[in-house]
């Protein structure tokens, strides 16, 4: 299974790698989404890995492309931050300007675990998968079907019933 994952995100590098060449930009449909791959900075970049690793390194590419297009989805919605770290970092604030524990929109981000990758593999797959979903935003099937939250299928948050599900991806539902 790992030799066919490895192989997947090889083809999919080379064909990112292709299109870089051949079109000399990441851009997404100018008619739907406002995201280009060019205008996202590196630390943002490295954010939506990070939250693609640690709230969907246990699936496969479905569910770690559920998690990045949920994350770009807010980017691009009124009423959260417009940038990608914005989005992942967002959370309830302490006295001292720091998030409170279990405050954030992206649990991992506050549970007052680590958060240096562990897993080089998994962390590359986030890595391979956030470029897919930064090019292919806008112009492509968004797999969530527009959704700007999720939950893990084994609980039952208060806020779900005030959302429409949109779908279910592996061990997540979504909803807009």
């Amino acid at each position: 299974m790992k030799h066919i994952l490895s192989y997947f995100a090889a083809i999919l590098n080379v064909t990112i790698a292709v299109a870089i060449v051949a079109f000399g930009i990441f851009a997404v449909s100018e008619t739907k989404a406002k995201i280009r791959l060019a205008d996202i900075s590196h630390e943002d970049f490295i954010c939506l890995q990070e939250n693609i690793y640690f709230e969907a390194a246990n699936q496969d590419v479905e569910g770690q492309a559920a998690v990045a297009w949920v994350t770009l989805n807010r980017m691009e919605h009124e009423t959260y931050p417009d940038t990608v770290c914005g989005v992942v970092k967002q959370a309830k604030l302490d006295a001292d300007g720091k998030p409170k524990k279990y405050k954030c929109q992206f649990s991992w981000y506050c549970d007052g675990k680590s958060d240096v990758p562990r897993d080089k593999v998994k962390f590359e797959e986030a890595m391979t998968n956030a470029k897919w979903v930064m090019n292919n935003y806008g112009s492509e099937r968004d797999i969530t079907e527009g959704a700007v939250m999720y939950h893990a299928s084994y609980v039952n948050p208060y806020w779900s019933k005030a959302y429409t599900k949109t779908s279910r991806i592996e061990s997540h539902i979504f909803y807009k």
